[in-house]
């Protein structure tokens, strides 16, 4: 199957959204997900679905536990990640596309170039920046500056020196490496974007959308209008 545009991930993204706020009753919650992790899976995300599946069944399993005991402000929070985490599925599906789609889809939609750039270079920020932490980790790892894994819990100083400092200044550093690099691809140029991904809507955009659309409303329907 061909990746899906853009604009269609939005779409679903936006119905998602609409969705988690109507929808009231657990059940309908659970449904809701579920079809969010088959959207995933529509778009050749296993491993997330995965990820993402076991997040929301620990999220349901903590919430269900501070009910029990009683715990009213905690419950609160846990519940309102439960209702964020199918418009999370969601985003993930989008902001895992390539953002020369992203920014050619959006371009055609006459979206500011301001907002473009902005949403591009996060994308790109953010897979980076896990690599970097993950550098400085094993960087700290290896100077034996926390030989156990509550060193750091015991000289919370010593491990804020170690780890956010060195992360700071690396993002300082990629922000304008970033900058760099898409001011010389020609980010200011004026001229209508091209990409070598297709992008346009297709038949199989439409589908998704109307079938996303109608499985939404029958999970909907099984609340009974939020009576």
């Amino acid at each position: 199957m061909k990746s899906l545009d853009a604009r269609t991930h939005l779409l679903v993204l936006l119905c998602a959204s609409l969705l988690s706020v109507l929808v009231s009753q657990p059940v309908q919650t659970d449904l809701l997900a579920s079809l969010c992790l088959v959207y995933m899976l529509f778009n050749h995300l296993p491993r997330k679905a995965l990820q993402y599946g076991l997040i929301y069944i620990t999220l349901k399993v903590v919430y269900y536990v501070l009910i029990t005991y009683n715990l009213g402000t905690f419950v609160i929070i846990v519940y309102t990640f439960v209702k964020l985490m199918p418009m999370a599925m969601i985003g993930v599906t989008l902001i895992s596309m390539s953002p020369s789609a992203l920014m050619c889809a959006y371009a055609k939609m006459r979206v500011p170039n301001a907002v473009i750039f902005m949403l591009c270079i996060l994308l790109r920020f953010f897979p980076v920046l896990q690599i970097e932490i993950r550098a400085i980790r094993d960087g700290i790892r290896a100077r034996g500056i926390f030989p156990r894994w509550y060193s750091a819990a015991a000289q919370p100083a010593i491990a804020y020196e170690c780890f956010f400092m060195p992360l700071i200044v690396r993002c300082l550093k990629l922000s304008a490496e970033l900058a760099s690099s898409a001011e010389l691809r020609g980010i200011e140029s004026g001229c209508m974007r091209t990409s070598i991904h297709p992008v346009g809507i297709k038949v199989a955009d439409g589908l998704t959308v109307g079938i996303y659309v109608l499985l939404g409303a029958s999970i909907y329907w099984v609340g009974g209008f939020g009576t």
